[in-house]
């Protein structure tokens, strides 16, 4: 970049390279700025930020960043640098909006510091970088409003809705709590936000050890959490609480519970607590079902049967396996059993289907609940549809195995496709072949015109190579310009070489758009199977020794 007549005498206070400087900082945008006269030095990165070139911007001064920056940030600005300029902080730092060309706003991150200061001890040269940070800003925009609406929704939740967590120390606290908590403790959610302090002091005291036990076991064995205990409540006076949560482990050595906890006093005396379990996730969007050890459906929420298109009077004295859609084995259901048995809790994946015969993915947690003998009075079952989890999931899948500019398979999908075909072959259709194609000379498109216009010819090279093919052929992206067909069911040398020779007529056609010092071609190799190789390996080292050999002299053929 062109530099104003300071810079040499800025780049000897310094004892810098300015140029190296920039250069080797282009990731971020970068300001030089002499804050007695207003002289600034800005790299390409700095205009890019907001959507200019450089040149767009000239002549370039303080002005420049006064004209982009947001007004109602520019008075924090000046804060910052006034206290860095007093010496109160070591650095200027501060976030700001900044216009696009385009016309919204982005964030920065604008960092700086001075280096110079004249002879009266004033501030001279400023040196500093902008970071776009706006992809941050907007998430953290999203999280603050996902945490207003999550705050609206759990206030309105039976129960209290909860985040505890156990720090490296062994510090307790409660970083987020609904409005309901001062049902439960007589608080506020400010109280327990840095210290567990005020919980534990109102559980009743013959029940805090085993509740606190309770928690170490469950940040130990990272078990779900459950507990019914006593509180001793400023208000209400002597109540009941249930709570259930379960344990994270966190990468900074924390341990975090997400959970709720209930008052349930009236249940605990009176013993109706399937009718307040169904109460209290009557509203939930997951699907509830509560059946009999047996077992038999006895109740079933609204979820339950949107989800499932059965209407309650349908299934209540059903069993649930009339929702199994039987993608299952039997083991499955034997193992789910023996650990309800066992853990008095089961979590999974099944496959159940609708009452219009669909089939679904579902989650489907089971719950054991005791009667006072310590006998299983009833099962509740909880599940979401994950229809779209495992359609994003197979879609992942997909994407791992494809080449993103092209959308061709790529190595890892070519070699899934090859092996297939390998483990397939049969006595009635043996053979296939393997064709293996490089570009000679692209990489003078990329130095010649830049990466976008060779990504565009790879991309209309890929078209045409697959125009060239039969429906059942597959074409694969395994390198930067290196493709491989393979033609099934298809072993006839000279079948196979008029195919390749298409392919490199039309590579070589599309290439005349490119004037390059030497024209872009095409060179291929062909295998057969299992003439040339019993497995992928093999054949794509056959069809890569025919291919080099091709380049090496361009008039041979591939069967040498």
């Amino acid at each position: 970049m062109a530099f104003s007549k300071g810079y040499e005498g800025i780049q000897s206070k310094l004892g810098i390279d300015i140029a190296q400087l920039i250069l080797d900082s282009s990731d971020a945008g970068i300001w030089l700025w002499n804050i007695k006269t207003g002289e600034t030095i800005f790299n390409e990165k700095w205009a890019a930020i907001i959507g200019y070139s450089l040149a767009e911007l000239q002549p370039v001064s303080i002005d420049t960043w006064l004209e982009h920056a947001h007004p109602d940030d520019l008075e924090k600005s000046h804060r910052h640098l006034q206290a860095h300029f007093s010496g109160e902080t070591e650095r200027y730092i501060c976030e700001v909006r900044m216009k696009h060309k385009k016309g919204h706003w982005i964030k920065i991150l604008d960092k700086g510091q001075v280096q110079t200061w004249d002879e009266e001890g004033e501030p001279e040269w400023m040196f500093g970088v902008h970071i776009d940070i706006t992809n941050q800003w907007r998430k953290e925009c999203e999280i603050e409003s996902l945490h207003n609406k999550l705050q609206k929704f759990t206030d309105n939740l039976p129960g209290l809705v909860f985040q505890y967590v156990i720090d490296k120390k062994g510090h307790g606290s409660f970083p987020f709590t609904t409005s309901k908590v001062i049902e439960i403790y007589g608080c506020t959610s400010d109280q327990l936000k840095e210290s567990d302090a005020f919980a534990m002091q109102v559980i009743h005291s013959d029940d805090l050890p085993r509740v606190l036990t309770s928690i170490e076991r469950s940040r130990v064995e990272l078990c779900d959490w459950h507990q019914i205990y006593r509180v001793n409540h400023p208000k209400k006076g002597l109540i009941w609480v249930e709570g259930k949560s379960s344990p994270i482990a966190r990468h900074d050595g924390c341990f975090e519970w997400n959970g709720y906890l209930e008052d349930v006093s009236e249940e605990v005396t009176s013993n109706e607590k399937i009718k307040l379990l169904t109460a209290v996730f009557s509203t939930t969007s997951r699907g509830i079902l509560i059946t009999t050890p047996e077992p038999r459906i006895v109740d079933v929420n609204p979820a339950f049967e949107q989800i499932t298109g059965y209407s309650k009077s349908e299934v209540v004295g059903q069993s649930p396996a009339i929702l199994s859609a039987k993608k299952q084995g039997k083991e499955v259901y034997q193992q789910m059993w023996a650990t309800l048995l066992s853990k008095g809790r089961w979590q999974g994946e099944v496959w159940n289907k609708r009452k219009s015969g669909e089939i679904f993915p579902e989650l489907l947690s089971i719950d054991a609940l005791y009667d006072e003998k310590g006998c299983v009075s009833h099962y509740i079952g909880a599940f979401d549809d994950i229809s779209l989890a495992v359609e994003k999931r197979q879609l992942l899948t997909e994407l791992v195995n494809q080449d993103p500019l092209t959308k061709l398979l790529n190595r890892r999908g070519l070699d899934i496709q090859l092996r297939a075909i390998t483990q397939s072959t049969t006595a009635n259709n043996p053979k296939f072949a393997l064709i293996y194609l490089d570009l000679d000379n692209f990489k003078l498109v990329n130095d010649t015109f830049g990466h976008e216009q060779g990504d565009s010819l790879l991309l209309t090279i890929s078209q045409q190579i697959a125009l060239q093919l039969r429906e059942q052929d597959i074409l694969a992206r395994i390198g930067g310009d290196e493709f491989v067909i393979v033609l099934p069911s298809l072993a006839k040398p000279e079948v196979c070489e008029e195919i390749a020779l298409r392919c490199q007529k039309a590579v070589e056609v599309i290439a005349k758009n490119y004037a390059t010092a030497q024209p872009v071609s095409a060179s291929f190799g062909i295998a057969l199977y299992p003439h040339h190789g019993k497995n992928v390996k093999e054949l794509l080292t056959m069809a890569d020794k025919q291919m080099y050999k091709m380049k090496s002299i361009p008039k041979s053929l591939p069967f040498g």
